[in-house]
């Protein structure tokens, strides 16, 4: 009997949510008042700096958003690419390189070299990790998450199925690790400062190799069983 391999888990989404709300409060707090993941956030500071006239601040957030824009297409063309899981795993990377060589550029780099490759790698991820078990969510965006929460909690009152219970406790799960990956971050910046973010990459990182481990004991143990028939 075969094993099956599966990159997508809840708790792996509520992985990748925490790391989200941990870029946004980074980003936030330390490369300018630009929100990484969370565009409609960025849309509003985008309208205020321009009738504040803040160019700066407005080419850092247009840039973010359509770099993010641009993640989400790319991956959108690109999908039979990474249906496969071992493939759709490596669209972390990006958020892992991001993340890893942000931590080392010192603060006077510019805003606009930065917050986008966030965007980007926040916009790949996105559409790789939409759906688990049935559940799409979204770990940048937790107006949706908050409106299917509620929805879920709402089915279960008035259908009394477990499983709109199930998926209210997920989706609460998901908002929870966004909040927390934002007060973590805004925590430890602190104490670490601009090396704050390289706490997502050591996490993801090791997110990974775990992953490999994985795929290739369920891909040698599919191969003997192979060999034994």
């Amino acid at each position: 009997m075969k094993r099956e391999f599966h990159s997508r888990t809840k708790a792996f989404a509520c992985l990748l949510t925490m790391c989200a709300g941990f870029s946004d409060a980074y980003t936030f707090i330390c490369r300018g008042g630009t929100l990484a993941a969370g565009q409609t956030g960025n849309v509003v500071f985008l309208s205020v700096g321009l009738i504040g006239q803040q160019i700066s601040d407005v080419e850092v957030k247009l840039a973010t958003m359509l770099a993010f824009m641009l993640g989400i297409f790319l991956m959108t063309v690109l999908r039979r690419l990474i249906d496969n899981s071992v493939w759709r795993l490596s669209t972390l990377v990006p958020f892992i390189l991001t993340t890893l060589v942000t931590g080392f550029l010192p603060a006077s780099v510019k805003n606009v070299f930065i917050v986008p490759f966030f965007g980007l790698s926040l916009g790949i991820v996105a559409t790789s990790f939409g759906e688990v078990d049935g559940y799409a969510y979204n770990h940048s965006f937790m107006t949706g998450n908050l409106k299917k929460t509620m929805v879920a909690y709402g089915n279960f009152v008035r259908e009394k199925e477990k499983k709109f219970l199930w998926e209210a406790i997920f989706m609460t799960c998901l908002i929870g690790s966004f909040v927390f990956g934002a007060i973590f971050s805004t925590y430890l910046i602190q104490f670490y400062g601009l090396e704050t973010i390289w706490l997502v990459s050591i996490i993801l990182t090791i997110f990974l190799i775990y992953r490999a481990i994985q795929y290739f004991e369920v891909f040698h143990f599919n191969r003997r069983g192979d060999m034994n028939r």
